[in-house]
């Protein structure tokens, strides 16, 4: 295992019911209803901006089971990839002269 989302796993999504994270300045965010084996997980990618005001988003829905976490680390490093990252950083506007 060495791939950016490796530490999701079947636990991982008992922690919160929404869960928002990044790399850099690729953002996603997941959303579990149910129990394991029996519910499902929503994941959204995203620009770097919140939630709320994304303009460009993607969502797919995974069964809460062993294979679907895993189809949510292939599609989260396929989004990623499509995506890119840079280092997360906060814009300044340009100084005046």
């Amino acid at each position: 295992m060495n791939g950016n989302f490796d530490f999701l796993n079947m636990s991982f999504f008992t922690k919160a019911s929404v869960y928002p994270g990044s790399l850099g300045t690729f953002r996603y965010r997941f959303q579990r209803t149910g129990w394991m084996d029996d519910g499902s997980i929503q994941v959204w990618v995203y620009e770097n901006t919140s939630f709320e005001l994304a303009q460009n988003v993607e969502t797919e829905t995974f069964p809460w089971t062993e294979e679907g976490v895993e189809q949510i680390r292939s599609w989260l490093e396929q989004k990623l990839a499509e995506r890119g990252t840079e280092p997360y950083r906060i814009p300044y506007p340009p100084k005046r002269g």
